[in-house]
């Protein structure tokens, strides 16, 4: 990997905003749980894997993770430091990592996945800190950042422990915290949308399970409502202004980053158990693993799709950028199987020991 160009590097220093409380919304009933339809395949045609599209993978976490593509798991490339904390935009072509080198994990860097040797420094946080999640922007022009004690002390005491919010623009490389919470608890980073310049997380306790939905504006008024017990932080993902959460294994609820309260439930069938639940990109879908199927679920309720059946018990489930595709993880996170979320064909996924982390796009 060549060495990054250079770049300006900022210190990010702990701005504590204001807060106002939010409007609160009333709560809808709950939308009825429908059962599946049945699986209707369209004829198989053409090759699944393609070169255009790949994954970061990690073959343990004090490695480097690796790029590669889908039809071959050699490396074609390695991040810096050990392991991997960041996230891939909606297009899968720029990530966004912070590098984690002799313990310390402090500098933020983004690349185009077509030249990974030409990554560059968004920003360096203080020794006493720590980059511990991000997630892009919507319209991929910014990156929602969680920074939190690192328990180091740096030429000053250092801090007790918070876990803050902020955000950083990437073309201007300007950057500001927007919230911090300091009572032992720790944000979960879902969204940020641009257009309204408001940022949705979870506040999650000791036991990763979600507390209460932040809503805070980029001026920093901000509003926490409470959040049901039973839904575990790392289950909530946004796609566009729209989030889902598992509930309890069993219920998927969507709502808005602007609004928990107002939300969508859909139950899966009495007895049987959710394992992963992720947004199908460029549609109003979403893929769900549940008991040994993968379906399709609508967004806004309505029947459902089973893709694939008798599937074992998964490590993790991702999806192609593009959408054409899932891949269901098994072995320990050391095999997976394709599957082709139109037609319902499945092959084995090329693997060799590296476990896939987020799905890449090489257009």
């Amino acid at each position: 990997m060549l060495a990054p160009r250079p770049g300006v590097i900022v210190l990010l220093a702990g701005l504590v905003g204001g807060t106002a409380a939010l409007r609160r919304e009333s709560t809808p009933s709950p939308t009825p749980s429908d059962r599946p339809s049945p699986t209707v395949a369209p004829p198989p045609s053409g090759p699944l894997l393609s070169d255009s599209r790949g994954f970061i993978a990690l073959s343990g976490p004090s490695l480097p993770a690796e790029l590669r593509r889908e039809t071959d798991p050699v490396a074609i490339d390695q991040l810096r430091g050990q392991g991997f904390i960041g996230a891939v935009s909606g297009t899968g072509r720029r990530v966004a990592y912070w590098v984690t080198s002799e313990g310390a994990t402090r500098e933020l860097r983004v690349f185009d996945v077509t030249a990974p040797d030409q990554d560059t420094t968004l920003a360096t946080v203080l020794d006493t800190e720590r980059g511990a999640a991000a997630v892009w922007s919507s319209d991929r022009t910014g990156i929602l950042v969680v920074v939190e004690s690192s328990g180091r002390s740096g030429s000053a005491e250092a801090p007790g422990p918070f876990s803050a919010l902020r955000v950083v623009d990437t073309p201007t490389r300007s950057i500001h915290e927007i919230s911090r919470i300091t009572d032992g608890s720790q944000y979960w980073p879902a969204g940020w949308d641009r257009v309204s310049r408001l940022v949705g997380a979870c506040v999650y306790g000791a036991d990763g399970m979600g507390i209460a939905w932040a809503v805070v504006g980029e001026d920093a008024l901000s509003a926490r409502v409470p959040m049901d017990g039973g839904i575990p932080a790392r289950t909530i993902v946004a796609s566009g202004n729209d989030v889902l959460g598992v509930l309890n294994a069993t219920v998927i609820r969507v709502w808005t980053l602007a609004s928990y309260t107002q939300h969508l439930e859909f139950g899966a069938v009495s007895g049987e158990r959710i394992s992963f639940a992720r947004w199908r990109p460029t549609t109003d879908e979403i893929v769900v693993l549940v008991a040994d199927r993968l379906e399709l679920w609508p967004k806004g309720g309505g029947d459902r799709r089973i893709v694939a059946r008798g599937l074992p018990i998964a490590k993790d489930l991702l999806v192609s950028s593009d959408g054409a595709l899932a891949f269901v993880t098994f072995d320990g996170g050391f095999s997976a199987m394709t599957i082709d979320l139109a037609s319902g064909r499945t092959i084995a996924l090329p693997m060799s020991g590296a476990q896939l982390v987020a799905p890449l796009s090489f257009r």
